[in-house]
């Protein structure tokens, strides 16, 4: 099914329309899908098969269109209209700028990259990312990568940590609340911290989080001269792997 198509059918669902309301919410419509194929499309996908991605990424359009349906009645007609130009822009900042500012939540620290809060016996180097990754309805950010000599419960352990975000791509949506506990974090000759059938995910060290937003620390082990590392994520019949590049080594003088 192409955009046409999902459009098509979306509309279709909703029932009576203006021209000119018809216009504007499939060209709001295709906006989405639009955005959603070139996020995938900056991940490495051909541009055929994010663009089938992308529609598939938007659900059900006959569900679709009768949620838009009871929106498209009465005094409610103008509110809505408002309110998806509305979550329209606030997609379209997601986008550009690689993260989600919510006016619901601009207050808070929730959208931010935390603060470094591992202990290192040895810290080799630090870097904050932005990278964002589509899993499903969701969206997980990696948001820095540090390596060093741990302390605490594996003292002694030469290893990479990320810290993570995930939410859901509308802003205030629900996130899946084993997101990012369903990733795997390998070092390059495929291997991970935590080994054997007691650890369910084996390379997540932490995970907290709210309805919105869920934050999470994976670790692995690493050798001196590793240069990257391998997050993956392989459910459901959707495999991802994101290489991310580990910082350079800070000489200890």
């Amino acid at each position: 099914m192409d955009r046409n198509e999902y459009c098509d059918r979306v509309l279709a669902q909703v029932g009576r329309l203006t021209s000119g309301e018809a216009r504007d919410l499939r060209a709001e419509l295709s906006g989405h899908i639009e955005d959603h194929a070139e996020a995938l499309t900056a991940l490495g996908y051909g541009e055929d098969e994010a663009g089938e991605r992308a529609v598939m990424l938007m659900g059900d359009p006959e569900e679709t269109g009768r949620a838009l349906r009871r929106c498209y009645r009465g005094w409610w007609l103008v509110l809505a209209r408002y309110l998806m130009v509305t979550v329209t822009a606030v997609l379209c900042v997601l986008i550009a700028n690689e993260m989600v500012k919510s006016p619901r939540f601009s207050d808070s620290d929730r959208y931010r990259a935390r603060e470094q809060r591992f202990h290192w016996i040895e810290l080799w180097g630090s870097e904050t990312l932005n990278v964002q990754i589509p899993i499903g309805n969701d969206i997980v950010c990696v948001d820095r990568v540090s390596t060093g000599i741990a302390y605490d419960q594996i003292r002694g352990a030469q290893l990479a940590v990320v810290q993570m975000r995930g939410y859901d791509r509308i802003p205030g949506g629900v996130v899946y609340k084993r997101l990012l506990q369903e990733l795997r974090l390998e070092n390059q000759r495929g291997e991970v911290f935590f080994e054997g059938s007691e650890y369910g995910y084996s390379s997540c060290g932490g995970c907290s989080g709210t309805l919105w937003v869920h934050t999470a620390e994976h670790y692995v082990p690493i050798a001196p001269d590793d240069t990257y590392i391998t997050l993956i994520y392989d459910r459901l019949g959707e495999r991802i792997e994101v290489e991310i590049l580990l910082p350079e080594r800070v000489v200890q003088t």
